[in-house]
């Protein structure tokens, strides 16, 4: 990519100020604030809709190229403590998961660029090897046996100054005949270690003295369990008691520093249990409260036993905030409308966007209907390439497709600098759990199309499908805010309380517990939510206290791309157990009245049918001008080229929460093969789980009311929101959706 850019927020308000930072290959770029009204250019539907506006911050800056970082570590800063001239021991319980890849820091005061300083790493060959450097000569002993990936093994060096002698020690957990990885290694060493002064690198190694990011390298993937450094050389005996536990590091008066990543699993705090402090921080977000080398089975909450889960999983692509320079701000007018903008990018050559959703401040909203923008789920999908995700290519290979990736610009972008979202896999193959707004977001454009979708021709998801709505609200004359996942989780029923409705967009998936309490918070207090979306209200989705710009979810028991280990299940940031909402107690139909059911993405939609609850009475208002037998989307749609029901659909479900009052108004069934049921409701294999074969593959339109006039009107369908344009908006997909907001929007009770 030429010009890439994010900016510091997804979303502001009157008066605040959004800074945005570029990364230009070309010596200058352009900048022009932008209404994003629709982006999809697909000639079937309106094409493309924005409109450039007037800004004191548009206008030429100069280009440079600024890099990503990617790679977690802990950085624990010099200190003359750290400058060992005499004996000296490193010990760490470590877990690697890609030996062999090159050299790999453990733990280190070690600068690579000159060749000074100790360290404990992986070498190339896979084995634990010892460093001592002086600038001159480099002394270097390997254990000379490759590990295997994904074991526990004890790992220790010594350096003896009397002897002039270093030892290293590799010794698995799991040994097993004909296959034992355990070694040892030993040679000599001319000198004792340079003093540098670079920080101390856990995970990794300093490239010179500097301190920032871009100064580490040599980045271990893998767990990391309580390192220690001890100011002698322990002997056989000694080391030997460590490993099997028998003796403490802090009860030994050379200790230096005796790391508990045990404690503090919410931040970036890594503490030294030792009494020099000499604390450090973990950088770019790597995993915690991860089971450590001795954890026994005996809970899966690191709560109920923090010393089992003292570990912390390193990854050469951790990546929570790029941390580049600002090119320009923008502070957001007191009389700019609530909708989306974009600072739109250009060179001679390339062209670039930077959204934002700008809200009105809470309590002063500027109409009675909010289009609630899933920034969560933007987020989880942040620069997601499932197209090389091995779950996903074996889901594809069965539908008969083939998806090459890379293949645009901002694909090979994504890859060759390792960014990736929620649906992505570490290069270790370890599912990425942290996902952050401080980075570029090359998915999140105006005319963004997934690839894996509409069997390998691509559709809008995500913001393009969600200014499907807007545009069809501002051509069908209603007047809108627009607010955010991120609005909701801070402000909650302070902000919604101020809209007689709440539109969601076509998927709503990542919600927070507190953005679901806001919800039904809202509903009881007569608030009118319409749910013209699919799989939402689906992944258990945590917010960090500390970091505000990130966002944390742990997979399991439901369909997804990935799977977390059980043990590993709770969010690091806030303790709270992850998976599916509906295992806690929140499935969707709660709160909602329809939950995830199915999904597709590469086979045929479907259209709707009225049921008989559509002529109930209370249901009359939504088929207002529609026939009794019409069948609801069956016409083309921007989404997979026919129906409003497909890609990802829900159904009604009273076992799971849908109110016995609900009306059941309409379902869209007639799916094929490429369609699935989703697979935590499958209790067994078996062959009868498609749209031909599972009545449970279906979307289901409901309506129902909550107290004090609140009421709730669902699609269960992603595809909705397609086929709003549709034959110049006149279409019947386009009246219901219009037939309902117009009444839930007004003051008046429902019937």
């Amino acid at each position: 990519m030429e010009i890439v850019g994010y900016a510091d927020r997804l979303r502001a308000q009157p008066g605040e100020k959004v800074s945005f930072k570029v990364s230009c290959r070309a010596s200058s770029f352009r900048a022009q604030l932008v209404r994003l009204i629709h982006g999809d250019d697909n000639p079937d539907g309106p094409g493309s809709k924005i409109d450039d506006l007037d800004s004191a911050a548009n206008g030429e800056y100069p280009g440079r190229i600024q890099e990503l970082h990617p790679g977690s570590f802990v950085s624990v800063p010099d200190d003359p403590l750290l400058h060992l001239d005499g004996s000296f021991t490193i010990q760490a319980w470590i877990y690697p998961t890609t030996v062999g890849k090159g050299l790999q820091g453990v733990v280190t005061k070690w600068d690579c660029n000159n060749d000074i300083g100790y360290g404990l790493f992986v070498d190339e060959e896979g084995a634990v090897s010892l460093r001592i450097g002086n600038g001159e000569t480099v002394d270097a002993v390997s254990t000379g046996v490759a590990m295997r990936d994904a074991k526990w093994y004890f790992a220790a060096g010594v350096y003896d100054a009397d002897e002039g002698s270093i030892r290293v020690y590799q010794t698995p957990l799991d040994h097993w005949p004909l296959q034992d990885t355990a070694a040892e290694g030993g040679g000599s060493a001319s000198e004792g270690p340079g003093k540098t002064g670079a920080a101390l690198v856990i995970g990794g190694s300093s490239r010179g003295d500097g301190t920032g990011f871009g100064t580490v390298g040599c980045l271990y993937n893998g767990k990391i369990d309580n390192p220690a450094i001890f100011a002698r050389g322990l002997g056989p005996d000694e080391i030997a008691a460590l490993r099997n536990g028998g003796s403490s590091p802090a009860g030994d008066s050379a200790l230096v520093a005796a790391w508990d990543f045990g404690r503090d699993f919410s931040t970036s705090t890594v503490t030294d249990s030792s009494p020099n402090g000499l604390h450090g921080e973990a950088l770019n977000m790597p995993g915690r409260a991860v089971t450590g080398h001795n954890w026994n089975g005996g809970t899966m909450d690191f709560k109920q036993a923090p010393d089992q889960y003292a570990a912390i999983r390193f990854n050469d692509d951790d990546l929570d905030d790029a941390r580049w320079d600002t090119d320009f701000e923008y502070t957001v007018p007191e009389d700019l409308k609530s909708a989306m903008y974009a600072f739109r990018l250009t060179t001679d050559d390339a062209e670039d966007y930077i959204p934002f959703a700008v809200r009105p401040r809470t309590g002063e909203s500027t109409a009675k209907i909010a289009f609630l923008l899933g920034t969560y789920t933007f987020l989880a999908y942040a620069n997601e390439h499932l197209a090389n995700n091995p779950v996903l290519i074996e889901y594809l290979d069965g539908k008969g497709m083939d998806v090459p990736f890379p293949v645009l610009p901002q694909e090979h972008y994504m890859v060759d600098n390792k960014l990736g979202g929620l649906y992505d896999l570490h290069t270790d193959g370890s599912g990425i759990c942290y996902s952050s707004s401080r980075k570029p977001i090359v998915n999140f454009r105006p005319n963004n199309k997934q690839r894996t979708v509409g069997a390998g021709m691509g559709a809008p998801v995500l913001l393009s499908a969600d200014l499907h709505q807007m545009d069809w609200m501002e051509s069908q004359g209603f007047d809108f805010d627009v607010i955010t996942d991120e609005d909701i989780h801070f402000d909650g029923l302070d902000l919604l309380s101020g809209y007689n409705v709440v539109m969601s967009d076509a998927h709503p998936e990542y919600w927070t517990e507190d953005m679901l309490i806001a919800l039904e918070a809202y509903l009881n207090a007569g608030g009118r939510f319409m749910y013209l979306g699919g799989n939402g209200l689906y992944w258990i989705t945590s917010v960090d206290p500390d970091r505000p710009h990130v966002i944390e979810v742990r997979r399991w028991n439901g369909t997804g791309s990935w799977r977390t280990d059980f043990a590993e299940s709770h969010h690091s940031t806030t303790g709270e157990p992850g998976g599916l909402w509906r295992f806690r107690g929140w499935a969707p139909q709660r709160l909602v009245g329809v939950g995830m059911t199915a999904q597709g993405g590469s086979g045929i939609n479907s259209a709707y049918r009225r049921l008989p609850d559509s002529f109930d009475p209370r249901a009359a208002f939504i088929f207002e001008g529609i026939g009794d037998d019409e069948l609801i989307g069956d016409f083309d749609t921007l989404n997979l080229g026919w129906g409003a029901a497909g890609y990802e659909m829900d159904r009604a479900d009273p076992a799971l929460g849908t109110p016995p009052h609900a009306l059941l108004v309409a379902t869209a069934t007639d799916f094929d093969d490429t369609f699935h049921h989703v697979v935590e409701e499958v209790m067994h294999m078996n062959s009868e789980q498609t749209g031909t074969t599972n009545d449970q593959v279906r979307a289901d339109m409901v309506l129902f009311e909550y107290p004090n006039g609140g009421a709730v009107f669902t699609t269960g369908s992603i595809a909705w929101s397609a086929c709003l344009s549709y034959n110049d908006y006149d279409n019947n997909v386009s009246r219901i959706t219009a037939n309902v907001l117009r009444k839930f929007a007004s003051d008046d009770p429902l019937p």
